[in-house]
């Protein structure tokens, strides 16, 4: 196995064991790469997020970012999600 390979599995067994942590790590670096790209390719980053999460068992289905809410206006974040994405404050 190679080294990459041994982090890798190193990193989704972190995530295993973490992955509340991991969940909000994994929404802030996807809102980060959509701001970063314009908004131009929010759903296939989204789609990678969810890869991501369902590898290490994380996230709950429906309600990561970039997911509409019913009765949520589209393109609106909810509370929930502006608070996983912000940092503590004090």
């Amino acid at each position: 196995m190679s080294r990459i390979a041994e982090w890798l599995k190193k990193a989704e067994n972190l995530a295993r064991g973490h992955s509340k942590q991991a969940d909000r790590v994994l929404d802030r670096a996807e809102e980060f790469a959509k701001e970063r790209t314009g908004h131009k390719y929010d759903d296939q980053i989204s789609k990678g997020a969810d890869a991501v999460q369902q590898r290490y068992g994380g996230g709950q289905p429906g309600q990561q970012q970039g997911h509409q809410q019913p009765g949520q206006p589209a393109g609106q974040e909810t509370q929930e999600e502006r608070e996983r994405r912000m940092p503590p404050q004090g």
